[in-house]
């Protein structure tokens, strides 16, 4: 007699099956997931909160943000404190434009450029919520899952780049606009980018290590 696992076996030579036979979940497993998705919900939640925030916040006062670097370090502002001390200011800095001083296409850009890291990180997330989903249902060494680590990896990689496109464009623009071409120029890097990275970093390992896993337990089922 056939076990349940010879519909998850491989039909043809040197085929192999997409998925691999689930385990059960306990109720640990089960209160321990439900932990991980509020906690994906919630840092959704903030992420979405902070650019409706900010985006309001810029709307109202009429501004837009952009990040720039001084190219001549004498121009960077410097800071007097009141007992005295100058500080000087780094060469990467952060400044709000009015709009009215800029064209319409330099605004937009630069905001679509906000968007697109802000869907981005939304997509992440929702990403990983799904991925934890499988691995709690037994899925860890699935195709699928394996498939949805790499995906995330896209994901995040293209939430640093993508969004780097609309926004240098709109901040070589803004410069432009305020005829400050041979003081500022567009500084695409902020922090973030490193966060992004180790994120990128750490899915990829993730990734490998199912993928051998998944070789180690197909390798097992063959055994059974």
């Amino acid at each position: 007699m056939n076990s349940t696992h010879d519909t998850d076996r491989p039909q043809g030579p040197g085929a192999e099956p997409d998925t691999l036979s689930p385990t059960e979940t306990s109720k640990k497993d089960r209160t321990d997931l439900w932990a991980s998705l509020t906690v994906f919900a919630l840092t959704s939640l903030i992420v979405l909160f902070t650019y409706v925030r900010d985006l309001a916040s810029s709307l109202g006062d009429g501004i837009v943000t952009a990040r720039v670097r001084f190219d001549d370090a004498a121009a960077a502002p410097v800071l007097s404190t009141p007992n005295g001390v100058d500080l000087q200011t780094t060469s990467t800095t952060v400044i709000d434009v009015p709009t009215d001083t800029l064209s319409p296409v330099s605004v937009g850009l630069i905001r679509a450029g906000e968007a697109v890291q802000t869907f981005g990180y939304l997509t992440a997330l929702a990403l990983l919520s799904w991925i934890v989903v499988r691995f709690v249902r037994g899925r860890l060494f699935d195709r699928g899952a394996i498939r949805l680590v790499w995906i995330t990896s896209i994901v995040a990689i293209a939430t640093i780049i993508v969004p780097m496109i609309p926004r240098t464009l709109g901040t070589n623009m803004l410069i432009r606009d305020v005829d400050m071409n041979y003081v500022l120029s567009n500084a695409p890097l902020g922090p973030e980018f490193w966060y992004a990275y180790v994120f990128c970093m750490v899915i990829s390992a993730v990734g490998v290590v199912l993928r051998i896993g998944s070789r180690m337990a197909r390798d097992n089922e063959g055994l059974v």
